[in-house]
């Protein structure tokens, strides 16, 4: 029997600081009957020296070697790598691959015949819950967004002196109660803040009942049934969440919106105009924000802007990033359950969980966004 290695990349985007795999871990990979490569300094910035791999069980290799010798390919983003010249035919890439923003590098992928999957892709289903790499890094990033908004904020979170009512709380609304909107809940609760939800789906509002937090129904809306209702009411800027929402800012001191999903641009929620109507001192930060925008009007990731007489408007980028020991550590976990389902041999393609998480196998694009990008671009160039 042929033994697997798999390889852990060296994170090359600036301000990432994570790891796909950290030491702990690499004797449970050794158990699924794989070998481990990391290549050199992967770990450092998560506070994993080259020296903790090896004492687990991985060798460490540099980046031509692993790439040469690896089966399946570990990382947080999409490699910085030649696909025609550094990866090979059936070799497995796994990241988070965000593939509707690279698509002329996923036909690449398919073109070389590499089978890359998507941790930021698993299904809604209890048994992809373990792979679930977008839900672990949004409940890191969710933690986070509530400190950063407190560092900002003009008043103490808990407020100084409040246990003899001279000062009133921090009120702080989260827009969206999927895994970054429920771990900035209970994030801000546990530091003393009166925390308001806006939610219209229903499994989402049940977590938040769960949570024993307030949900803020908007007048003239209803509960909906699933993203596909949501999305319907956010595309149509319908006037009641429009008015609904700005006046609710209006009332709060920190607003945290995390309304995303990965295949799309994130819907404007709060226009300038809304914002700037909000308290000065006063804080936002948009955990949904991307490349194409997000949840604010104008704002861009990494990024942080007054507006009006000093409302703080906080564009979050990679939060997760900021605390690379926890999220290397829940990330490397998806890393195991994912690498536990993959070598358990079988087509990627059949299996219920791993289908949907397909970028590219068999030399075709599977994910079908991406794909449908792809013969767009195809149709407007007028090729065949």
């Amino acid at each position: 029997m042929t033994t697997t290695t798999v390889g852990a990349l060296r994170e090359t985007v600036p301000g990432e600081r994570r790891v796909a795999l950290v030491p702990e871990l690499v004797p449970a990979v050794g158990r699924l009957g794989a070998t481990v490569l990391i290549e050199p300094g992967a770990g450092a910035l998560a506070g994993h020296h080259d020296a903790d791999y090896r004492a687990a069980g991985a060798a460490v290799a540099g980046r031509a070697e692993l790439l040469n010798h690896a089966d399946v390919l570990l990382g947080l983003h999409p490699p910085s790598v030649d696909p025609a010249r550094e990866l090979r035919p059936g070799q497995v890439l796994a990241a988070m691959l965000r593939p509707h923003r690279i698509p002329y590098l996923v036909r690449q992928w398919a073109d070389r015949g590499v089978t890359a999957i998507g941790l930021d892709l698993a299904p809604d289903l209890p048994a992809a819950y373990p792979l679930d790499a977008e839900a672990s890094q949004s409940r890191v990033a969710g933690y986070r967004a509530v400190l950063l908004a407190a560092t900002r904020l003009d008043r103490c979170l808990p407020p100084w002196g409040a246990a003899d009512g001279l000062f009133d709380p921090v009120r702080v609304l989260v827009v969206g109660a999927g895994h970054a909107g429920l771990q900035a809940i209970d994030t801000a609760r546990r530091l003393g803040a009166q925390v308001s939800v806006v939610e219209l789906r229903h499994r989402e509002r049940g977590a938040v009942t769960v949570l024993g937090t307030g949900l803020l129904d908007l007048p003239g809306l209803h509960p909906v049934a699933d993203d596909r209702e949501l999305w319907e009411i956010l595309d149509q800027e319908h006037p009641a969440w429009v008015a609904g929402l700005a006046g609710a800012a209006a009332c709060h001191d920190v607003v945290v919106t995390t309304l995303g999903l990965p295949d799309r641009i994130p819907p404007v929620l709060l226009h300038r105009a809304a914002v700037a109507r909000m308290r000065p001192g006063s804080v936002l930060v948009d955990l949904a924000v991307g490349p194409e925008g997000g949840n604010i009007e104008g704002v861009l990731p990494e990024t942080m802007t007054l507006v009006g007489d000093g409302v703080t408007v906080i564009g979050a980028g990679e939060l997760a990033a900021q605390v690379p020991a926890t999220a290397s550590r829940a990330y490397a976990h998806n890393v195991l359950a994912l690498l536990g389902r993959l070598l358990r041999g079988g087509a990627p393609a059949a299996d219920p969980v791993l289908g949907p998480m397909l970028v590219t196998d068999r030399g075709t694009v599977r994910h079908e966004p991406t794909r449908r990008l792809l013969l767009e671009a195809t149709a407007v160039a007028g090729l065949p």
